[in-house]
C-alpha cells in the first residue's frame, strides 16, 4: 500500500506523529489522540487497538498484546521502517 500524509486520518496522524520518540501503550495514545482530534477520550479508548491494528495491516507500525501473569492484556505500537520514513 502506498500510504501518504495526505491520505491518513487524524488520529491515524497523531498516532504516528506520537510513536516517532518511541514505544507507547494504548492509554497513552488514547490521551494523546483524545487531547490533539476530535474524539472524545471513551471514544478513543474504545477505538484505539482497532486503529492500531489497521496501521499494523497497513505496514506503518508493530502492535501487539502484552499480558501480564494475570492475565490481563494490554497494547503496545511503535513504528515500522514504513512508518518512520512516513511521518519523518
Amino acid at each position: 500500500m502506498n500510504t501518504t500524509i495526505q491520505s491518513l486520518r487524524q488520529h491515524e496522524l497523531v498516532i504516528l506523529r506520537r510513536l516517532r520518540n518511541g514505544p507507547l501503550t494504548e492509554f497513552e495514545l488514547a490521551s494523546e489522540i483524545a487531547e490533539h482530534s476530535g474524539f472524545t477520550p471513551e471514544e478513543t479508548a474504545d477505538s484505539v487497538a482497532g486503529w492500531l491494528e489497521t496501521l499494523r495491516d497497513e505496514g506503518l507500525v508493530w502492535a501487539g498484546a502484552l499480558q501480564n501473569a494475570d492475565g490481563q492484556h494490554l497494547m503496545a505500537a511503535a513504528l515500522t521502517r514504513q512508518g518512520r520514513e512516513l511521518v519523518n
